[in-house]
This record gives structure tokens, sequence and C-alpha cells, in this order.
């Protein structure tokens, strides 16, 4: 197994272990807490992260591909993380003063926001930057099944009513502020001591994350101040019912998106070296892995989604079904548009190519929000998400318009996924309309079985290359099982 697909195996295991887990206690957080709960934590997290992402400018982005670009040398590797690390630890002091001042004279729970400051610390030693830009995702794959498994097990153990809202926001804290220290260890086998910082290069630095601090800053707009302008101009219910409706999403998004964690410092070193035509290749390839994989998944999710989210999210979020639903075609173009930035935009220098859409899009969500929250609550807030990530996904096609080869993606079976997926609309819709079941839970699991077997059928009679490849693979890893127990 090469290292660039054990990196992608450890990356969505990763993935799966860090959004598994929390995504387990969200039908008991939901019912023990209730939509408003969900809604003040879900608040309150929007703004410090708000803090986080504003002290952070663009240096992880910006930390992942310098660090790839020295990894093979350990003096360059010590003077780039000492200078990465102070730059950030100052950045987030500030923003710690600054956070505490506001909490204590306008902020609302300000116990609440007294403890989610625990975020700031645990983000001022966080080096998984550093560990994907030397592609060590084993360790940061070992240290997320530790914390999280403990966090998971702290949730059910210690949150037992709504008074245990202080917990739930100390347990989620704490597991991040672990977590990133548990980083540490072994770190000085690799960099050695901190080299001394000169000002020249903490000049030089900064100019350059400022130059990813803009996009940066704009997914942070429309990612965090949805809720924060909920909760300004609807209600905290309003903004738990957007939280637990979105949340499903995202875990989705955040799984099929983990491979680009991988690709950025592959396609960094692949464009250090001068081999463009590999880019485009490396791109093409990708959009049509991802057509493949996530196209079924917003299918399945759909189709399933009402009686999903009533099953696990229990009374009280009927509303986030509808949010869900407007949200699902974000899981198929975040996955593009996350991938694109890593294999292009970013490793190439693009920054105004990179930074305009998702300015365009900070720009236009705002605006949505504030006309739509206001009426319609919520659901307004999932429009304006949804019209948000459709835009920037547009204009980065446009930029991308002589790299991206149609024709190429067209062969390589885009059209076929899109046109498999509407079959298996068609084929669970006429099921519905003669098979009455009352039970969410064995609706849940007939139509999402059932359409994950018509899409293997219609890939396998369609004689897809994919779905060759992951078969052969299964059937490799039993027929070597089976030779071991021979053995």
């Amino acid at each position: 197994m090469s290292s660039t697909t054990k990196n992608i195996f450890y990356v969505i295991l990763q993935q799966f272990i860090l959004l598994f887990l929390p995504l387990l206690t969200i039908p008991y957080v939901s019912r023990i807490l209730g939509p408003s709960g969900v809604g003040v934590i879900s608040y309150s997290t929007s703004i410090v992260m708000l803090f986080i992402n504003l002290a952070l400018l663009g240096s992880e982005l910006y930390g992942v591909k310098e660090t790839a670009k020295v990894k093979e040398d350990k003096k360059q590797l010590s003077h780039i993380f000492s200078e990465i690390f102070f730059i950030r630890l100052s950045l987030l002091l500030l923003a710690t003063i600054i956070y505490f001042t506001l909490a204590y004279f306008y902020f609302d729970y300000k116990f609440i926001f007294y403890l989610q400051a625990i975020n700031l610390f645990a983000y001022m030693i966080d080096i998984n930057w550093f560990f994907q830009g030397i592609e060590q995702f084993k360790k940061i794959l070992y240290r997320n099944i530790l914390i999280k498994t403990l966090g998971f097990i702290s949730v059910f153990i210690f949150v037992k009513s709504k008074d245990d809202l202080y917990l739930y926001v100390i347990i989620l804290s704490l597991s991040i502020l672990i977590g990133n220290g548990f980083m540490w260890l072994n770190l000085k086998s690799i960099v050695g001591s901190f080299k001394r910082v000169t000002t020249a290069k903490i000049k030089y630095h900064s100019i350059s994350m400022l130059s990813l601090f803009m996009a940066g800053f704009s997914i942070m707009i429309y990612i965090l101040t949805d809720k924060i302008m909920l909760g300004i101009f609807s209600s905290t219910t309003e903004v738990g019912l957007y939280e637990q409706g979105q949340k499903i999403i995202n875990v989705l998004v955040t799984i099929v998106t983990a491979f680009s964690a991988v690709m950025l410092p592959k396609a960094a070193q692949i464009i250090k070296n001068g081999k463009m035509n590999q880019v485009s290749a490396l791109i093409n390839q990708s959009i049509s892995i991802i057509s493949f994989i996530v196209l079924p998944i917003c299918t399945i999710f759909l189709l399933v989604s009402a009686n999903f989210m009533p099953w696990f999210l229990g009374e009280g979020f009927e509303k986030s079904t509808i949010i869900s639903q407007l949200l699902t075609p974000i899981i198929f173009i975040k996955a593009i548009g996350v991938m694109l930035g890593s294999t292009y935009f970013i490793p190439m220098e693009k920054n105004k190519e990179y930074t305009l859409p998702l300015v365009v899009g900070a720009v236009i969500n705002i605006i949505l929000n504030l006309i739509l929250i206001p009426y319609y609550g919520a659901i307004g807030s999932a429009i304006a998400t949804l019209f948000t990530e459709l835009m920037i996904f547009i204009v980065q096609l446009i930029f991308l318009g002589n790299i991206i080869s149609y024709a190429s993606l067209f062969k390589n079976g885009f059209l076929k996924y899109v046109c498999a997926n509407m079959v298996i609309v068609i084929i669970v819709m006429l099921c519905k309309t003669i098979i009455n079941i009352n039970s969410n839970f064995f609706n849940i699991v007939l139509y999402g079985v059932m359409s994950g077997l018509i899409y293997i059928i219609m890939m396998i009679v369609l004689k897809d290359k994919y779905i060759k490849s992951v078969l052969n693979m299964v059937l490799s890893k039993i027929s070597s099982k089976q030779k071991g127990h021979n053995l």
C-alpha cells in the first residue's frame, strides 16, 4: 500500500473517529439539553471560534504548506515550526485578552463563555498543522481515538440534566485541550529545540499568512455568523434547531473531504518538482472519485432524512429535518470545493483566485441572513448557506476552466453517476408508495440498504472502474485472510 493511500486511510479513519463518536452523543444531548440548551452551546461556541479563527489568520493551511516543503530538512523544519508556532501563540494570547474583556462586559451566559475560553488555550498548543505537513497522520489518528473515546464516555457519565450544561462545555473543551497536548509527546525528536525567532521572519510569515487569511476569514464568516446572527435576530432555540440539522450534514461533509488533508502536501510536493501536468490529472481524477462516492451519499440521505432526523434527534427538532434536507447538496459542493483548494489554489499559491469566491460568498451570506433570518429563522439561514456555497462553487469552476477537463469527467463516468442516482430515487420513491412502514428505524434500514445495493449493482453492470477497484481490494483482503487461516 502506497504512503498516499495509507495517509488517506488514516485521515478518513481519523475523521470517522472524530465525528462518529460525537455523532452518537447527538441524540442523547438533544434529549437532555433540548433545543434551547443546544442553542446556547452552539451560540457560545460560534463566538469563541470567531475569535480563534480571527487570531489564527491563515496559519493552518500556511503551516501545512510550508512544513511540507521542508519536511526532509530537519534544520529548516525546526525553524519553520518555531516561527509559525510563535506567531500563532502570540496572536491567540492577544485574542484571549480581548475575548475575556468582551465576555465580561457584553455577553449573556457569562459563565458558559468563560468556560468556552478553554478552547482558546487548546488552540494555543495546537500543532496538528505540523504533523499534517510532515504527513504523520497515524499519530493524529491515535491521539483522536484516545481523546474522543474519553470525551464520548464522559458525556454519558456526567451530563444527566439541563443543569449539566456547564459540564458538557467543559468536556468538549477539555477534550480538545488534552488532545492537542498529546501531540507534543516526542515532538523534540522531530524538530529538536525551539529556534530563535527573528522580526524579519515574523514579518515574512505574517504577510504570507495574510494572503490566506481572507479566505479563512470568509469561510469562518459563513460558517459561524449564521449561528451568531440567529442568536441575535431570532432565538437560541432557533440556533439549536439549525445546529442539529447542520451538524448531521457537517459530519458527512467532513468525512467526504477528509482526503484533501492528504492531497495538500502531496500537491505541494508535485508542484515543487515542476510536474504541472500531474496536477491537472490529479484534479480531474479527484472529481470523478468524489462523484462516485459522494453523489450516492447525498441521494441516500435525502431519501431517508424524513425518517432519520425525528428518530435520531427526538421530539422538538422537527424543523431540523427541513434544514438538513436543504443543506444536503452542500455535501457534494464542499467535497469538490475543498479538493480544488487543496490540490490547486493553495499549493499553486493562487491566493487571489482562492480568496475571491470566498469573500464574495461571505458577503452574500451576511446579506441573505440579514434578509431571511428575521422572517424564516433557521430555515432562512439554511437557504442562505446553500445559496452561498453554490455561488462559491460556480466561481471556483470558472477560475479552473482551463484545468478541469469536462470531456474527461464525462468519460470517467460523471454522467453515469448522476443517472444512477436518479434511478435510485425513482425506484425508492415507487417502493415508498407501495410499501407502508410505520417504524422510522425500519424505513431507514430498508431504503438505505436498498439504495446502496441498487447503486452497487448498477456500477457493476456498467463496469465502473472504481467499483472494480473496491471489489478487487475487498476480495484480495478476504483471500489473504483465508490464506492466513490455512497456514
